[in-house]
């Protein structure tokens, strides 16, 4: 008996590899909470990739404008989340997780199927906090219905409704939802504070009784241009919260090109909105002085609860032998819009003067020679923090308004002491941005002073005004980070001055991205060295001697607007276009050079490739096919077609 006996026969090849079953280990091992703390950090991941790409050196406008760069950051996450769903339906459901999609921030995406929105509603709807489908237009009343009922979540018995843990909407440009919907939504979502519907058509006055009633806590609401609203529903939004005693929430009430506002609408809003701090009633056709008077007036009933200041008939605009007082309620106002209400005139500044000292930014443009210096000038000796004034329009102004907001050379030396109380600042220490477009009545000296003076200035819109190249020199020479200044239609600013100024200004302002690819910025970077064809560097460098050497994304220069600067543009789109059309051309006649051979005498040229199964005729295939070119028409020859 051998030894061999005892070995058993195996019929396998002894060669073959032993087969190792390999556990997932993220599928069955990881718990959900890891899961989603990996796919989480993919998200962070991408973020700070995209700091690096923007903060690299070699970032530019052409890169930037490549479709392969177009989804960068927090986008190009949620692009990979979603391919990552179709791996299996256990990763679907991972993905649909609601903990990843607590915002639904999806205004990047507007053409997203509307099943995949509600199906991440569907799977993850309890946890989403915030929603923000601006620009998607294929959103129906069906659609928004079906994510309300998702999102919802059903409370103790004593809550009839269900409600969602929504608070912040937005729904710009969702043309294509209804008014109940709309109301579907606003019913089951009380814990809202901020809302925009601007220009939705389906936003009537119910809509502002149904916030009201339901939506107490809202801080910031934009109805603008929703032009199947008007001032009723504003009144009534303000009735119902004071009929339960309660004060309006609002820090931010924008409710641009509202029809029909009248005295009673503004004092029932100044009183029970104290808190507001941003109020847009631009394109209020209605809106009148008296109405602005009235929002800030206060009676001695009214006096306990309102911070409020006792003027005289002077001080209050008024007829100087009236010995009336007049009590005037102080708002937290930061931003005021008034611009393109065509009935208001410099009487509507005088009754808000002393009522808005916290006031940043003003709007008055657009309604025209009725805004004179009086009213304009007693309300900006009030307002010591304004930083941004826009006056476009207001054609009756003069060199008194300039010298209301020009601090004093000694002001301004010492506002930069610690030591220094706000009250006693000057009004234009803070000035950053001042538009006097068309006030044909402002001096050269007047605005050299403005310059001088105001050292956070820094965006100058004087269009079709006396300004002369004496103020354009001395913006352009102090080079404030992102300065601009707008010199179109003034006669004073000559083409010589412009070229004059090439070195320190740009046409444009330019960033790099992918929505820019159709402005087609000028950058530096595009046209550094290290380009090994030396032609195209010549060609780069005309381009640049066109452009006068102007980089649109150097921020150290200073953006200048005017007739000259747009013809730079267009000859430096020009001379960018005959390159691309010469790049073209040479290519197409290198194409040509390589597809041409001599065939019998004749010269067959690759042109017109007939059938083959890849789409493309190879040249084997085409053979004496295809027609020749004949060298010598003369020649007794035939030719078989």
């Amino acid at each position: 008996m051998s030894a061999l006996d005892y070995i058993p026969a195996r019929s396998e090849d002894v060669f073959v590899p032993i087969a190792h079953a390999s556990r997932n280990l993220f599928d069955e091992v990881l718990p959900n909470e890891l899961k989603l703390e990996v796919l989480l950090s993919l998200v962070a991941i991408h973020e700070n990739d995209r700091r690096k790409v923007l903060g690299h050196a070699d970032w530019s406008v052409t890169k930037s404008i490549s479709s392969k760069n177009r989804w960068l950051g927090k986008d190009r996450a949620v692009r990979e989340l979603v391919k990552l769903s179709r791996v299996s339906k256990v990763w679907r459901d991972l993905i649909y997780d609601g903990q990843l999609w607590s915002t639904l921030d999806f205004r990047s995406f507007p053409s997203m199927p509307r099943t995949l929105i509600s199906s991440i509603a569907r799977c993850g709807g309890r946890f989403i906090s915030s929603i923000d489908f601006s620009g998607h237009v294929h959103i129906n009343p069906s659609t928004l219905q079906e994510i309300t009922d998702n999102m919802c979540i059903f409370g103790s018995a004593s809550v009839s409704i269900p409600f969602t843990q929504l608070t912040s909407i937005n729904f710009r440009g969702c043309n294509a939802l209804s008014t109940r919907s709309l109301h579907y939504l606003l019913v089951r979502s009380p814990g809202l504070r901020q809302v925009c519907f601007r220009g939705l058509h389906c936003v009537t006055n119910t809509t502002c009784d149904i916030i009201a009633m339901y939506c107490p806590r809202v801080t910031k609401l934009d109805m603008n241009r929703c032009h199947n609203m008007d001032a009723e529903g504003v009144k009534r939004l303000a009735a119902a919260v004071k009929a339960r005693g309660e004060l309006l929430q609002l820090t931010e009430l924008r409710i641009s090109g509202i029809r029909n506002i009248d005295d009673s609408t503004m004092a029932l809003l100044g009183h029970v909105a104290p808190f507001l701090e941003v109020l847009d009633l631009s394109y209020a056709r209605h809106l009148h002085n008296s109405a602005l008077d009235a929002f800030v007036a206060l009676d001695d009933d009214d006096e306990e609860g309102y911070k409020s200041v006792l003027l005289t008939a002077r001080e209050a605009g008024r007829d100087p032998s009236d010995f009336g007082r007049y009590r005037r309620r102080i708002t937290r106002l930061r931003h005021l819009s008034l611009s393109s209400c065509m009935l208001l005139t410099d009487f509507a500044c005088s009754h808000l003067a002393y009522a808005v000292p916290s006031l940043e930014y003003l709007e008055l443009g657009g309604i025209g020679e009725e805004l004179g210096d009086g009213g304009l000038i007693r309300l900006l000796n009030t307002t010591p923090m304004i930083r941004r004034l826009d006056l476009e329009d207001a054609s009756e102004i003069t060199d008194a308004v300039l010298d209301a907001i020009t601090p004093k050379a000694s002001s301004s030396t010492s506002s930069s002491s610690s030591s220094q109380q706000p009250a006693e600042l000057e009004p234009g220490h803070a000035l950053e941005h001042l538009v006097i477009s068309y006030a044909v009545g402002i001096t050269d000296d007047a605005l050299l002073a403005l310059v001088q003076a105001c050292s956070n200035l820094k965006v100058l819109e004087a269009d079709n005004t006396r300004m002369g190249a004496s103020v354009l020199r001395k913006f352009c020479e102090l080079q404030r980070p992102g300065s601009k200044i707008v010199a179109v239609d003034c006669r004073s600013v000559t083409e010589s001055v412009v070229k004059e100024l090439a070195p320190l200004v740009r046409p444009r302002r330019g960033w790099r991205g992918y929505d820019a690819r159709k402005l087609r910025f000028l950058d530096g970077r595009d046209f550094g060295g290290g380009v090994h064809n030396k032609e195209r560097d010549k060609e780069k460098e005309a381009i640049m001697k066109v452009a006068l050497g102007q980089d649109e994304l150097d921020e150290k220069r200073v953006v200048l607007k005017t007739f000259y600067s747009w013809q730079i543009v267009d000859a430096v789109w020009s001379a960018r276009d005959k390159r691309r059309r010469r790049i073209s051309r040479r290519k197409a006649d290198e194409s040509l050079d390589s597809d041409t051979e001599d065939v019998d005498g004749g010269i067959r040229v690759g042109g017109t490739r007939w059938w083959t199964p890849g789409g493309r005729r190879s040249r084997s295939a085409s053979g004496s096919n295809s027609p020749l070119i004949i060298t010598n028409p003369t020649a007794d020859t035939c030719v078989i077609m």
